[in-house]
């Protein structure tokens, strides 16, 4: 039974939400805000991800680790991870890492659906229905020595930062279920969990759900009030991609973040604000790490197509273009809160790509981790 309950008031609805409070309380993990969103009205601001919002390395690791450990260990092999574009994919990763790291097995492949066309036919192509960006694309892994590593997957594990109705993970997993012929069980990791199980029934194969906190919320929106037309969100963004960043699946990412962390190695301690852009967060969210174990102050956050509105969660927005060519707007949120640090920019499209108030600061720091 729920332990908590809470009225989050916001301008266009009421969300009522009850939980039972974990070693992860909700104020920890998440707050809430209105999405400029006709299919949702609200949006669950994760805490702990680093999108929109800041978060300290420390902390994101933190709680994918305490995600991670929830998953069982002897799950049969091997099993394929899969991150949520864009939201999920750095959470993902790390989940994956972590769970390779505990349970010592080297059976599992890590991949992220992408809202980006790279030059290739994808493997499948999978719907959000309440996202501002519905449309997901899934490219088959590469070869492995040779073979399809897609071909022996028994297990398939699902990660999120939150699941409402669920209906995304079906989506994805009835279309998955056609190309793992040896599926045998789901499990789904998530941050927190509000759909009661709702969507287990309709999923191809037995699941399991794992998450920091479950509860329930119900939404009881009012007419939206008229807002500013934005373009399209569902638009495809187009990458030239000469590196594998996880779009192809990997085993593990080898990143040498050394050479970049060299400016920084000096005695005085600098706050540090490590942006990644877009799909481009999990080299961030380590180079982030990696200065913060250096001594320094970092936060770390990444830019987003998800369109929210001030209030709540969200104080202040940067409005950007997309650097994946997509047409549609981009965000930095909180930006306020983050003014007074130095910025460091990750990106994977060239850097004439990125919209140039990205780097207003004199001293911000562009990181190309797209050349090969």
């Amino acid at each position: 039974m729920p332990s908590h309950t809470r009225l989050v008031a916001l301008e266009n609805g009421n969300l009522h939400l009850a939980w039972r409070e974990d070693d992860w309380p909700l104020d920890q993990l998440c707050g809430f805000a209105e999405r400029d969103n006709r299919r949702r009205g609200f949006l669950i601001v994760s805490r702990v991800l680093g999108r929109h919002v800041p978060a300290r390395p420390s902390l994101i690791r933190q709680a994918s680790n305490a995600l991670s450990r929830l998953v069982p260990a002897d799950l049969p092999g091997p099993v394929l991870f899969v991150g949520m574009a864009e939201t999920a994919i750095t959470l993902g990763q790390t989940v994956h890492d972590g769970w390779c790291r505990d349970t010592g097995r080297g059976d599992a492949l890590y991949i992220h659906s992408t809202r980006q066309k790279i030059g290739r036919e994808p493997l499948l192509r999978f719907s959000e229905p309440h996202s501002h960006a519905s449309a997901h694309l899934l490219y088959a892994p590469e070869m492995i020595d040779g073979e399809n590593p897609l071909a022996d997957v028994r297990s398939l594990v699902l990660i999120d930062d939150e699941v409402t109705t669920g209906r995304t993970f079906v989506n994805l997993a009835t279309q998955l279920a056609a190309v793992l012929p040896q599926l045998k069980q789901i499990e789904v990791a998530v941050l927190t969990d509000w759909s009661e199980g709702s969507y287990h029934a309709d999923m191809p194969a037995p699941v399991s759900s794992h998450a920091l906190l479950r509860g329930s919320l119900a939404w009881e929106g009012r007419e939206p009030a008229p807002s500013v037309a934005l373009p399209p969100t569902c638009q495809l963004g187009i990458l030239h991609q000469r590196r594998n960043l996880g779009r192809l699946g990997c085993k593990q990412l080898e990143l040498d973040l050394s050479p970049y962390c060299t400016a920084f190695a000096q005695d005085t301690p600098q706050s540090l604000h490590v942006i990644g852009t877009g799909e481009l967060h999990y080299p961030a969210f380590l180079l982030g790490e990696m200065l913060e174990d250096l001594g320094h102050d970092v936060m770390v956050q990444a830019t987003t197509r998800s369109p929210a509105k001030p209030g709540g969660e969200i104080c202040s927005a940067l409005v950007l273009q997309d650097n994946y060519h997509s047409g549609v707007p981009t965000f930095l949120y909180n930006v306020d809160q983050t003014a007074h640090r130095r910025r460091i920019v990750c990106h994977e499209t060239p850097a004439n790509m990125l919209d140039p108030a990205l780097l207003r600061q004199s001293d911000a720091v562009p990181i190309n981790f797209g050349a090969p």
